[in-house]
């Protein structure tokens, strides 16, 4: 297995633990803002400089005792046919497993925790279920996406949703209609917009929602979640 990037220590993305995260590479979405296009477009997936488990097993062995867990996002980590063995190798050393995911491999999601190799689970809900054909061309159905968010609701282990406030793509209904989707849901974030790196050129010149736009509809929601967010 290969990936496209390292970062060693992450305060931010396991929450609660001290980690690292390993991206990667490929994806069935084409999210227009995605920040990681090196990991999505098949281009520049060529280009991207290619890190082998061997040298992520070896880095994790070197931090045991200081790092606590390993996220492993993308692009979409269940496109790779190998991560359940990745995983169980991290396992084995004694290290926590998050997995970040779009949602649209509900029978590996199943499996994996199924077999305990997963603490916790960030889903990605990228629009009200009308709206998922401007991110997989069609590609994937909503029944499939709905399965993966009832698998994760009844796992019984730590795990939260999350939606980027994309302009141009989502309004507030769209956020409420995912609300009604979703819940009862233990947590639920909304994601801050940013245009310095994305898939589609057109989105670096969009404008985020405002801060007012955002902080209505966080108040909104907020009273529907055990934990709700805007970050």
């Amino acid at each position: 297995m290969y990936f496209g990037g390292l970062e060693k220590t992450t305060l931010v993305d396991f929450p609660g633990k001290v980690a690292a995260t390993v991206f990667t590479f490929g994806c069935n979405f084409r999210c227009p803002y995605c920040y990681n296009p090196e990991l999505v477009l098949p281009s520049l997936i060529n280009e991207q400089p290619k890190i082998s488990e061997k040298e992520v097993i070896d880095f994790l062995k070197e931090r045991r005792g200081f790092i606590e867990g390993l996220c492993i996002t993308g692009g979409e980590p269940m496109m790779q046919a190998d991560l359940p063995d990745f995983i169980q190798k991290v396992k084995n050393l004694g290290f926590l497993v998050k997995l970040d995911t779009n949602g649209s491999f509900p029978d590996v999601l199943k499996s994996l925790i199924a077999n305990k190799l997963v603490d916790w689970i960030a889903m990605d809900i990228k629009a009200p279920p009308e709206k998922y054909n401007l991110f997989s061309q069609g590609q994937i159905a909503v029944k499939i996406i709905e399965k993966s968010i009832q698998i994760i609701k009844r796992s019984g282990i730590n795990y939260e949703f999350r939606t980027t406030l994309a302009p141009e793509i989502l309004e507030e209904k769209d956020i409420l209609d995912i609300v009604n989707w979703i819940r009862p849901a233990t947590r639920y974030y909304l994601q801050r917009f940013k245009n310095n790196k994305v898939l589609e050129e057109k989105f670096k010149n969009i404008e985020p929602w405002s801060e007012e736009k955002m902080e209505a509809i966080f108040k909104k929601i907020k009273p529907n979640f055990r934990e709700c967010k805007l970050r």
